[in-house]
């Protein structure tokens, strides 16, 4: 009997020891690798760069002012022409059936205007010997005014069907190269339907499309740069739209300083724009966990190498617009700070995480 009880004994100091076990702790989990970036040392850019398109400064969209049908056209894409050389004309036989409408119109009103005139001169005439009422002469002096007033309108009419017949063609307005042809002879056309593109010279200009925050610490004859490729050229700032398009952007114009060699209008450049004052702090998109309630304020996660932790601090953003999907950080990081750039969904407070070295086999060595 004593051997059962010191047997039983045993089992129940065994599992009072076995409750007492607690289980690992987070600090017995090994340290997570996690990509890190020191503050400051990472790629920040001078300049700010956009999306600019390349387009001729003289330029001209042609068409007719009056519809009709097509009789021909006389140029092409890429034709050189002079100012003034018919470049395209409507059929213009409505025009000049109008025009002769409008004519006989004017001589039927020149005439009536002659008959009233002599009327009135014979009535004015036997009206000083009483021998007409003073009712009948009014009578003729109204009749007199109607015909002067349907002769002016003669004059409007014919006027507007001679124009009407002129504007049957369209002219170069300046010495310049065909660029775009969107109609061909024979066909219906509207009244202000393109017809053709007229650009002069090689004198050019970009256009850019900016954010309000930009454009509103720009102004006239600031310079700037642009590249198409590997072809830098200086720019200039020209003016600016007084309005905003879709509720942000607003449109600037820059002037190519310099030769316009090689580049085309239509072309597409990238607009850079050099920053002013102080440069702040950046960090990639990527490492910044944004709050709920604006994206002005967030945090990111920043490892402590002598501790192997990682701790959650608040930051401010700021507004300046950053290439290479970067952040500009404002308030909250110092320089030198490591902070982490990747995973972070996956981070907590407190946890356990040594800085990340990359490996390779590639000749043998490690980066």
């Amino acid at each position: 009997m004593p051997r059962i009880q010191a047997l039983a004994a045993a089992v129940v100091l065994l599992s009072l020891l076995g409750g007492c076990e607690q289980p690992p702790t987070v600090a017995d989990q090994a340290p997570r690798p996690v990509k890190v970036e020191v503050v400051g040392t990472g790629s920040v850019a001078t300049h700010e760069s956009f999306v600019g398109t390349l387009r001729a400064r003289q330029r001209a969209d042609l068409s007719f002012e009056t519809p009709g049908r097509i009789a021909a056209i006389a140029v092409e894409v890429g034709d050189r022409v002079r100012a003034g050389q018919l470049l395209a004309r409507l059929e213009e036989a409505p025009a000049k059936w109008r025009l002769e409408k409008a004519q006989a119109d004017h001589a039927a009103a020149v005439a009536a205007l002659a008959e009233r005139a002599t009327q009135l001169q014979q009535h004015e005439a036997l009206a000083k010997e009483r021998i007409v009422s003073a009712t009948a002469l009014e009578s003729v002096q109204v009749q007199h005014r109607q015909a002067m007033s349907q002769l002016q309108a003669a004059d409007a009419a014919l006027a507007l069907a001679r124009r009407d017949l002129s504007l049957a063609r369209i002219t170069a307005p300046f010495d310049g190269e065909i660029v775009a042809r969107s109609a061909q002879p024979h066909g219906d056309i509207g009244a202000g339907q393109p017809v053709l593109q007229i650009e002069a010279g090689r004198a050019l200009e970009v256009v850019a499309m900016l954010p309000d925050s930009v454009a509103a610490r720009l102004s006239p004859g600031d310079a700037a740069s642009a590249s198409q490729g590997q072809r830098p050229m200086p720019l200039k700032l020209e003016r600016m739209s007084a309005r905003s398009e879709s509720g942000s952007l607003v449109q600037a114009i820059f002037r190519v300083e310099g030769p316009a060699e090689g580049l085309r209008s239509g072309g597409v450049v990238s607009v850079a724009l050099p920053r002013r004052g102080a440069i702040a702090l950046s960090v990639p998109a990527s490492a910044v966990v944004y709050a709920g309630d604006g994206r002005r304020s967030a945090s990111v996660f920043v490892l402590d190498t002598n501790k192997q932790q990682l701790s959650r601090r608040t930051v401010v953003l700021g507004d300046a617009l950053l290439p290479d999907g970067r952040v500009q950080i404002t308030e909250g990081l110092a320089s030198g700070d490591q902070v982490v750039v990747a995973g972070t969904a996956f981070l907590t407070e407190g946890q356990r995480a040594v800085k990340h070295e990359a490996q390779t086999l590639l000749n043998g060595g490690r980066s």
